[in-house]
């Protein structure tokens, strides 16, 4: 007997929920480790974009010093004017182009920790409407970044119920067989 496309007792209701559960995982896996590459691909914009402030203050001030990957030195000219030398990542650049560079990664940084914010990240897993999923979620954020290497998290279900960690345990073990890091 067929019911909708099922047959009964082939297929029951948790088999149904773990599954959708392990899906939900797979996606929400695969967009951190998504994120995690952009981090990566990314890191000077980041690291510039946090001394961005700083750099601007000192251009402006015309005050020396060095600023994680920016040194910006002053040259003292006739009559009292100066002139602002910068250079990033150990090449020299002039100041406009330096300050175009500080916008970008701040716009570039800015865009990275909004869109792969680990709340942003989570909200994904929202439209499944299971708050233990949610809960492991949050909880295991740093550990799940593991799987982006291949590698297998200890994973604190706390109270979670069996479907959840069956769809989890699930899809961990989806994410590495198939869709793992490189994939």
């Amino acid at each position: 007997m067929y019911i909708t496309g099922w047959r009964l007792g082939a297929v029951s209701a948790q088999d149904v929920v773990v599954g959708i559960i392990a899906e939900a995982f797979v996606d929400f896996v695969r967009r951190l480790c998504e994120c995690e590459r952009l981090r990566e691909a990314h890191s000077r914009d980041l690291e510039l974009a946090k001394v961005a402030d700083e750099v601007t203050r000192a251009v402006s001030e015309g005050r020396e010093g060095e600023f994680g990957p920016v040194v910006v030195k002053v040259q003292k000219k006739f009559l009292g004017r100066r002139e602002v030398r910068a250079s990033l990542y150990g090449r020299e650049v002039d100041v406009d182009t330096l300050l175009a560079e500080l916008s970008k990664a701040r716009s570039r940084a800015a865009w990275l920790n909004s869109d792969c914010s680990e709340g942003a990240l989570i909200e994904a897993l929202y439209k499944y409407e299971d708050r233990y999923l949610i809960e492991v979620a949050q909880r295991n954020f740093d550990k799940f970044k593991k799987l982006c290497s291949g590698e297998v998290p200890q994973v604190d279900f706390g109270e979670a119920p069996g479907h959840v960690v069956e769809g989890v345990v699930r899809g961990v073990k989806t994410y590495l067989s198939g869709h793992g890091a490189g994939n």
